[in-house]
């Protein structure tokens, strides 16, 4: 019998399983080049949905300013994909804006150069992501805290402000003509005093108002301060009643304190750009305004701020002032409707403050006993204290007792320093005021950065929520 070599047997089968794997091959490779291409065209998409999230949301938040929207969004999506991401040429993204419906559309594409799958010659892959940013129906009770005290006359300070609050109202109101029905904006302007406005003497003591007190001029309705604890408190008036500002009358001049004659100009809340002024309404700042959904009607009364001379600044008592606007134990005394402000952690309900001081809590101290404020003269005692030095101080920690409390309350606390004048103390103070996180508290500079702070917190209010 003849046999075959073994090692040609050998050499057949060898043979055999060499073309069976590369008749195999080309599928093998196929498939680890669809798992390889594939996964990092997920990773592309996943990178691109995030970055047109982060932009539709930013863009959204100034539906107001078409190319300002568009330009916010191009920023988010450049920050958040890198040129050359995987290697990806990536177009720049497609913005659809619907003012009217307040939505925006964005989408982006990015071609995909292969690895694996260009033995199957295919070079490249199409990623592309999409999505649409609304407003949601969340309600909001906001209260503007404003400092209108006469320093803000300096470097257009008042003007900035009054810009800077209109482009936040209209943000939140949006284009439409007809306002939301959940959103309520109230505005409380504060110097070393507030106002509580002339027609609510039932909120006075008995026995603390005389007509002929204030002669032709009339009470304007700046009260004085509550005692403590109750200037960090939301206690109606109706179980502490305010007592009302009268300034006594004497006047500052550059070389003495003289006695009120007929020959002093009198304050009449015109603004002058002077310190030369007597009472009895002296330095007493604009009445505040309750909770309003009317865009004209707040626009109105921003318009028309002016600097507010002599006392001092007091941001504890318009800060105070605020909460009054948004605690539902002032519900009916405001002339408003019924039912506002609505009650603490309503759902679907965000109150939320914005204070703004140009400077440090303290009096305007022209002779040894400090002007007249809210806490009277320094010398009455009212803040512990008889020292202008340590007066700062006291209504600092007063100021940090009535932040901790509205925050316990549920109210969202934003808090901007404006200019220079800000010492380190205040700074910290007003860090330590806002709602945690880095987003509540703002040092502005110069005045021209207000108007930036000013729309970030309009977004950030504004309640946007992606919709697919």
């Amino acid at each position: 019998m003849t046999r075959r070599p073994r090692s040609l047997l050998s050499l057949g089968r060898a043979g055999n399983a060499a073309l069976l794997f590369a008749a195999a091959a080309v599928p093998l490779i196929g498939m680890v080049g669809i798992a390889v291409d594939y996964s990092r065209a997920f990773l592309l998409r996943s990178r691109l949905a995030t970055a047109i999230d982060a932009g539709a949301l930013a863009g959204g938040k100034i539906l107001t300013s078409t190319a300002a929207a568009r330009q916010d969004v191009a920023m988010y999506v450049t920050a958040n994909v890198p040129s050359g991401y995987l290697g990806a040429t990536i177009a720049a993204p497609t913005v659809d804006i619907d003012p009217t419906n307040q939505r925006i559309a964005v989408s982006i594409s990015a071609t995909l150069p292969t690895t694996f799958l260009r033995i199957l010659k295919v070079d490249s892959l199409q990623v592309t992501a999409s999505n649409e940013v609304q407003r949601a129906n969340a309600g909001l009770e906001l209260a503007l805290v404003l400092d209108v005290t006469g320093s803000m006359a300096s470097n257009d300070r008042i003007v900035q402000l009054r810009a800077s609050a209109t482009d936040l109202v209209n943000i939140l109101f949006g284009p439409a003509t007809k306002p939301p029905g959940n959103l309520w904006v109230s505005i409380a302007p504060y110097a070393a005093e507030i106002n509580i406005g002339p027609s609510h003497t039932d909120w006075l003591a008995p026995g603390s108002y005389t007509a002929s007190k204030w002669a032709s001029q009339g009470w304007r309705g700046c009260v004085l301060a509550r005692i403590q604890p109750e200037d960090q408190t939301d206690t109606p008036p109706g179980t502490k009643p305010f007592k009302p500002f009268w300034y006594p009358n004497d006047q500052y001049t550059s070389n003495n304190d003289n006695p009120w004659t007929s020959t002093n100009i009198t304050d009449n809340g015109a603004y002058k750009q002077t310190n030369d002024m007597a009472g009895p309404n002296l330095g007493c700042p604009p009445p505040i305004m309750p909770l309003s959904n009317d865009r004209r009607a707040l626009l109105n009364k921003i318009a028309a701020f002016k600097p507010v001379n002599r006392g001092g600044t007091l941001a504890n008592q318009g800060l105070q002032a605020g909460w009054f606007t948004l605690s539902p134990r002032w519900r009916g005394l405001w002339g408003i409707a019924p039912t506002l402000p609505l009650d603490y952690h309503t759902p679907d309900m965000t109150k939320a403050v914005v204070l703004v001081t140009d400077g440090n809590n303290e009096w305007f101290s022209y002779k040894p006993q400090g002007d007249y404020t809210g806490y009277q003269r320094i010398g009455d005692g009212l803040l512990g204290t008889t020292s202008l030095s340590q007066a700062t101080t006291a209504i600092n920690n007063r100021m940090l007792v009535l932040c901790t409390n509205m925050k316990a309350a549920g109210i969202v606390l934003y808090t901007i320093t404006l200019g220079a004048s800000a010492n380190s103390a205040t700074r910290t103070l007003y860090q330590q005021c806002a709602s945690p996180g880095p987003n509540h508290y703002f040092d502005s500079p110069s005045t021209a950065d207000l108007q930036s702070i000013f729309m970030q917190i309009a977004g950030q209010l504004s309640n946007l929520r992606i919709i697919r």
